[in-house]
């Protein structure tokens, strides 16, 4: 079975638990979600032309704001059921928890989409995706609505997603990310198949970046908005798929870029697990 990756909003109701800009969490990191490239037609040529409802839940050790881990100590989890349907249409429904905010079931979200195949050989995945996020607390200038679109390039063992999405609704931002994967297949058998798929990751966003100007008896606060590469990554996971079940355990580690404004940015890793189930319509 192949692991399905359906696209989530970004969190940008994260925000005012850490105490950032609420335009920074808008281009919040996008590699808090498997959300980059759909293997959803995959799905399709292996179990031929039926709908399916595959149910996943998704646990991060550590909670890192594009890239950035801000002093917060808490983990997160985001379960989810997704319908994919045999004319290429897909739907989630999904949800953010996460330990350290108050109340910490922090946003409820609906997507939607279409994906094919825009060549004969099968090498190139065009995705389209639209979502609509519900806040449990209402903070001014987020993005409830994310569009974002997606090709995908595979040939055998290789494959490189880059996506474009716009966010809005709120105070409006932009990202883009690129992720290159090799898949390594280390057991293959009727009951059980074990792979990894090393994946390296760089992701562009909109930040808004705070400096403060000191003159004699005043103070001044001057705001930059750039969009730059903001983080790059690392990820090494391990796939176990066995029967409708599947498990992946997933190391990551996080490079962030920094601001002009910022100091003392430091490397980070930290683990996630999911496990889905796929039911059969």
């Amino acid at each position: 079975m192949h692991k399905i990756t359906l696209l989530f909003i970004c969190i940008a109701a994260l925000v005012r638990a850490q105490e950032i800009e609420p335009t920074e969490a808008d281009a919040i990191l996008d590699d808090l979600f498997t959300a980059d490239s759909l293997d959803i037609l995959d799905f399709f040529d292996d179990l031929k032309k039926q709908d399916y409802l595959y149910v996943t839940v998704l646990y991060n050790n550590k909670t890192l704001f594009s890239g950035r881990d801000f002093g917060v100590e808490q983990y997160s989890a985001f379960p989810s059921i997704s319908y994919i349907g045999s004319n290429h249409f897909f739907a989630n429904l999904s949800s953010g928890y996460y330990s350290s905010i108050n109340p910490n079931w922090d946003f409820v979200t609906l997507s939607g989409g279409y994906s094919n195949y825009i060549d004969k050989k099968k090498t190139l995945l065009a995705t389209g995706v639209y979502s609509y996020s519900s806040y449990t607390q209402d903070v001014a200038d987020l993005n409830n609505h994310r569009v974002s679109v997606g090709l995908s390039f595979r040939k055998k063992w290789f494959r490189n997603s880059l996506t474009a999405g716009y966010l809005f609704g709120g105070a409006s931002s932009s990202f883009v990310s690129n992720n290159a994967y090799v898949s390594i297949d280390i057991l293959d058998t009727n009951s059980l198949d074990i792979s990894i798929q090393p994946r390296f990751g760089l992701f562009w966003g909109n930040q808004t970046d705070e400096q403060i100007i000191f003159r004699p008896f005043q103070e001044t606060y001057v705001y930059n908005d750039y969009f730059q590469l903001l983080n790059t990554e690392l990820s090494i996971p391990v796939e176990f798929d066995f029967g409708n079940w599947d498990v992946e355990i997933d190391y990551t580690f996080s490079s962030p870029n920094p601001l002009p404004s910022e100091e003392g940015l430091e490397n980070t890793g930290f683990i996630s697990l999911s496990v889905g189930y796929l039911i059969s319509l």
